[in-house]
């Protein structure tokens, strides 16, 4: 019998298509079962059915739901970036909130897998707490690891895929850590929790090939594709800066096997001019629109100190 996958996914509702666009992509090339547990500030009963509707397609996946407000139930009040919701800081949490369970993969929810995960599954941990990816491009991360008096030579690692060794993770008590260094360095946070892990294990992880978290899209045998930041084939053929995204075609494939597919195309026809895509300069507008939110809230924080 081949063992079941727990997945964790951090999802709201707004996400929800695109969740269900990764969970068909896992579903249609792995073959064993797998188990998503989604957390989040709630999916409406309507997408949780719509999800429910791909098991006639896929008959390999079970997938739970709970509701988990970080900001009340764990004291973050806010979050200085305006490209991520204060949501990202279950990462740090979900071993704890999932005691039953003790090894896992962490997922971010704009991703699809490409090949079957078990070559993820299956990787030898050797006594680390977790394995991942370093996050691309390498050069950028200094101001990062400076931000949070990192050494700029100190391993950093992308935190949208992780596997976890969840019983090590609870008996060394990171979450705890996680915690009491999200409230020091709140103020200098780039990349929230993913800044807040990596000062906690100060590149103490095991580092897997990108291959398994695509970033770029750059490797010839991919795992899992990940289109972070401003790399989300739901609103353009096109980045911020301006190239085709790679992997284009393969995110609305498993789109389309999903009950979310007319919903989304629908939507991405109005973005981009009824399938014209035109949108780059769209894309290098909400860039700039997000950083000066995140500059101004910035200022306003530090006039209040």
């Amino acid at each position: 019998m081949k063992k079941t996958i727990p997945i964790f996914l951090i999802c709201d509702d707004n996400y929800a298509p695109y969740m269900a666009t990764m969970v068909a992509s896992i579903c249609f090339n792995t073959k064993n079962h797998i188990e998503f547990h989604v957390i989040g500030k709630g999916i409406s009963k309507e997408n949780q059915n719509k999800i429910e509707q791909m098991k006639l397609k896929f008959n390999n996946f079970d997938i739970d739901y709970k509701i988990y407000d970080v900001t009340t139930q764990c004291n973050i009040p806010y979050l200085v970036l305006s490209r991520m919701t204060s949501s990202t800081f279950i990462r740090m949490l979900l071993p704890n909130l999932y005691p039953e369970i003790d090894r896992a993969l962490i997922m971010d929810v704009d991703m699809i897998s490409m090949q079957d995960i078990s070559s993820l599954w299956n990787i030898d941990l050797e006594n680390f707490i977790f394995a991942a990816t370093l996050d691309e491009p390498l050069d950028a991360y200094y101001v990062f690891k400076k931000n949070m008096q990192l050494s700029k030579d100190c391993k950093y690692a992308n935190c949208g895929l992780m596997l976890i060794d969840c019983k090590q993770w609870r008996n060394n008590k990171i979450t705890e850590k996680c915690i009491e260094i999200e409230k020091q360095y709140r103020d200098h946070l780039n990349c929230a929790d993913q800044d807040v892990i990596n000062k906690v294990f100060c590149g103490n992880f095991k580092e897997i090939d990108s291959k398994f978290n695509s970033l770029l899209g750059n490797e010839d045998n991919i795992v899992n594709r990940h289109f972070c930041y401003l790399r989300k084939p739901w609103f353009s053929k096109f980045n911020v800066e301006g190239e085709l995204i790679k992997n284009f075609d393969s995110w609305w494939k498993y789109a389309e096997m999903t009950p979310f597919y007319e919903e989304i195309k629908l939507q991405y026809d109005k973005m981009t001019d009824n399938g014209v895509d035109t949108s780059i300069s769209k894309a290098q507008r909400n860039y700039k629109r997000m950083e000066m939110i995140s500059c101004v809230r910035n200022l306003i924080k530090s006039k209040g100190n």
